[in-house]
């Protein structure tokens, strides 16, 4: 699985599997990425939001890989909208992982999280934010630009103006939640979406109807839903800090028949994320 990539569509490949790092602090974060790199991870996703792209740096620097056999993706905070702070943001980023490039870099969502998915759509704030991705692009700061939580008329908004088309647009998409016409329009656009929670941060894992698939592969809930996401055309970035998880969440060598895949397609609708529902991202409001 860990020499599986996908081609963004300026010519630079993105491992199919990396390993997300939400709500992992510096400390357990540095730790993670050296135990998923010795398991044979090179893509590893944080973003300015998350507060550990230290953690991510000393990761890198004491992972005994060089740099150049990594992939680092990290994202533009949700609440900077103007040209010069996303700059500036671009700089810290560089600074606190130690690093002379990112990877890729997206932008984390249209709307600031306090206000995702309100009326306020951000259009001109966004074309914006996209021409200093686009800038530090330019400069070599940045080898691959892109998106994040952009609903199809957010991304066509950027599409109407930009000079260097988006190359991703990373979602929330798992089994019981797949926005398929969104990453069908990305797709047709030549977007490779990538995939938040692939395990729907845990809410799926006991799901009857995803077990019986599950079983008749012989594989885990959570193998199964990578592998779902993966024939879908995606990247998966499932997080962990567990080293048995990262092992298993890379065994992905089976392959979900088209029966099959129809049904993880329909599973019902997940209403509820648990503890972790209040997020935007899983239908929450921040006060």
């Amino acid at each position: 699985m860990f020499n599986e990539t996908y081609k963004l569509s300026n010519g630079v490949e993105i491992p199919k599997l990396g390993l997300g790092t939400w709500l992992l602090n510096d400390a357990q974060t540095a730790q993670a990425v050296r135990d998923a790199v010795s398991i044979g991870y090179r893509h590893i996703d944080t973003a300015q939001a998350y507060m550990n792209e230290a953690g991510v740096g000393e990761g890198i620097r004491s992972c005994g890989v060089a740099r150049e056999e990594l992939f680092i993706t990290t994202k533009v905070a949700a609440e900077a909208k103007a040209y010069d702070a996303v700059t500036n943001s671009i700089d810290e980023s560089l600074a606190k992982m130690g690093l002379d490039y990112i990877d890729l870099l997206i932008i984390h969502s249209p709307q600031p999280w306090m206000e995702f998915r309100e009326e306020n759509r951000y259009f001109e704030e966004n074309k914006e934010v996209w021409k200093s991705l686009e800038d530090a692009y330019k400069t070599g700061k940045i080898k691959a630009i892109g998106l994040s939580n952009f609903l199809q008329d957010d991304v066509e908004n950027i599409l109407a103006s930009c000079e260097i088309k988006p190359m991703v647009n990373q979602i929330l998409a798992h089994v019981s939640n797949t926005p398929l016409e969104l990453i069908e329009f990305c797709q047709e656009n030549d977007i490779l979406v990538e995939a938040y929670s692939p395990i729907a941060h845990g809410a799926v894992l006991n799901n009857r109807e995803v077990k019986v698939i599950a079983d008749k592969y012989g594989v885990s809930v959570a193998q199964a839903c990578l592998r779902y996401d993966i024939q879908l055309g995606l990247v998966v970035i499932p997080k962990t800090a567990n080293p048995d998880h990262m092992r298993n969440n890379a065994e992905l060598d089976f392959v979900i028949s088209d029966e099959d895949m129809e049904t993880l397609k329909n599973v019902k609708h997940i209403q509820n994320y648990g503890e972790h529902s209040f997020f935007p991202v899983f239908g929450g409001k921040l006060k």
